[in-house]
Protein backbone atom coordinates (compact mmCIF):
# COMPACT_ATOMS: atom_id res chain seq x y z
CA UNK A 1 0.00 0.00 0.00
CA UNK A 2 1.23 3.28 -0.96
CA UNK A 3 1.70 5.39 2.10
CA UNK A 4 0.51 8.73 0.35
CA UNK A 5 -2.85 7.04 -0.69
CA UNK A 6 -6.00 7.64 1.26
CA UNK A 7 -9.83 6.26 0.93
CA UNK A 8 -12.56 9.13 0.60
CA UNK A 9 -15.54 7.53 2.54
CA UNK A 10 -19.53 8.75 3.03
CA UNK A 11 -19.92 8.73 7.08
CA UNK A 12 -24.38 8.81 7.64
CA UNK A 13 -26.01 10.33 10.41
CA UNK A 14 -27.68 7.42 11.98
CA UNK A 15 -26.02 4.53 10.01
CA UNK A 16 -23.61 2.28 11.11
CA UNK A 17 -22.66 0.16 8.08
CA UNK A 18 -20.83 -3.01 8.15
CA UNK A 19 -18.04 -1.86 6.06
CA UNK A 20 -17.23 1.85 5.70
CA UNK A 21 -18.80 3.25 2.12
CA UNK A 22 -15.53 4.71 0.01
CA UNK A 23 -16.04 6.80 -2.82
CA UNK A 24 -12.12 7.12 -4.63
CA UNK A 25 -8.99 6.18 -3.65
CA UNK A 26 -7.23 9.39 -4.08
CA UNK A 27 -3.91 10.81 -3.27
CA UNK A 28 -3.11 11.71 0.77
CA UNK A 29 -2.75 15.72 -0.26
CA UNK A 30 -6.06 15.28 -2.64
CA UNK A 31 -8.59 13.57 0.11
CA UNK A 32 -7.54 16.77 2.81
CA UNK A 33 -8.81 18.86 0.11
CA UNK A 34 -11.82 16.87 -0.73
CA UNK A 35 -12.87 16.90 2.91
CA UNK A 36 -11.55 20.27 4.12
CA UNK A 37 -14.32 21.70 1.41
CA UNK A 38 -17.34 22.68 2.88
CA UNK A 39 -19.49 21.16 0.00
CA UNK A 40 -18.34 17.54 1.16
CA UNK A 41 -21.14 17.84 4.46
CA UNK A 42 -24.55 18.44 5.29
CA UNK A 43 -26.60 18.05 7.97
CA UNK A 44 -27.03 14.29 7.90
CA UNK A 45 -23.59 13.56 6.30
CA UNK A 46 -19.83 14.15 5.43
CA UNK A 47 -16.83 12.98 3.63
CA UNK A 48 -14.04 11.59 5.61
CA UNK A 49 -11.12 10.11 5.00
CA UNK A 50 -8.49 7.14 6.10
CA UNK A 51 -5.23 6.28 5.39
CA UNK A 52 -5.67 2.43 8.17
CA UNK A 53 -6.21 -0.68 6.25
CA UNK A 54 -6.80 0.95 2.73
CA UNK A 55 -6.32 -2.30 1.20
CA UNK A 56 -8.33 -4.74 3.58
CA UNK A 57 -11.80 -5.34 1.45
CA UNK A 58 -13.43 -6.54 4.67
CA UNK A 59 -13.13 -3.31 6.48
CA UNK A 60 -14.24 -1.25 3.09
CA UNK A 61 -16.98 -1.20 -0.09
CA UNK A 62 -16.37 1.01 -3.05
CA UNK A 63 -20.13 3.01 -3.52
CA UNK A 64 -20.98 4.37 -6.95
CA UNK A 65 -20.51 8.23 -7.02
CA UNK A 66 -23.96 9.85 -7.89
CA UNK A 67 -21.44 12.77 -9.39
CA UNK A 68 -22.88 15.29 -6.76
CA UNK A 69 -19.20 16.20 -5.85
CA UNK A 70 -17.57 16.58 -9.22
CA UNK A 71 -17.46 20.43 -8.67
CA UNK A 72 -15.45 20.18 -5.91
CA UNK A 73 -13.05 17.18 -7.75
CA UNK A 74 -13.05 19.70 -10.65
CA UNK A 75 -11.99 22.97 -8.68
CA UNK A 76 -9.33 20.92 -6.71
CA UNK A 77 -8.34 19.10 -9.75
CA UNK A 78 -8.34 15.82 -7.92
CA UNK A 79 -7.42 12.41 -9.62
CA UNK A 80 -9.04 9.38 -8.52
CA UNK A 81 -6.98 6.48 -8.24
CA UNK A 82 -9.69 4.05 -8.11
CA UNK A 83 -13.26 3.95 -7.58
CA UNK A 84 -16.46 2.08 -7.48
CA UNK A 85 -15.90 1.24 -11.75
CA UNK A 86 -12.93 0.35 -10.44
CA UNK A 87 -12.86 -3.99 -10.57
CA UNK A 88 -12.57 -4.28 -6.71
CA UNK A 89 -11.32 -7.73 -4.59
CA UNK A 90 -14.57 -9.60 -2.65
CA UNK A 91 -14.38 -9.16 0.87
CA UNK A 92 -13.82 -12.38 3.34
CA UNK A 93 -16.41 -13.21 6.23
CA UNK A 94 -15.25 -11.40 9.27
CA UNK A 95 -15.21 -14.01 11.79
CA UNK A 96 -18.22 -13.74 14.40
Amino acid sequence: MPSDEALVCIVSKHTTPARQRVLWRVSVADAKKICSDSRTAGPHYMLCFTTSNIDDPSAFVYVPDDGRHAEVLDDHNIRVIRDHNTRQPAAKPRPQ
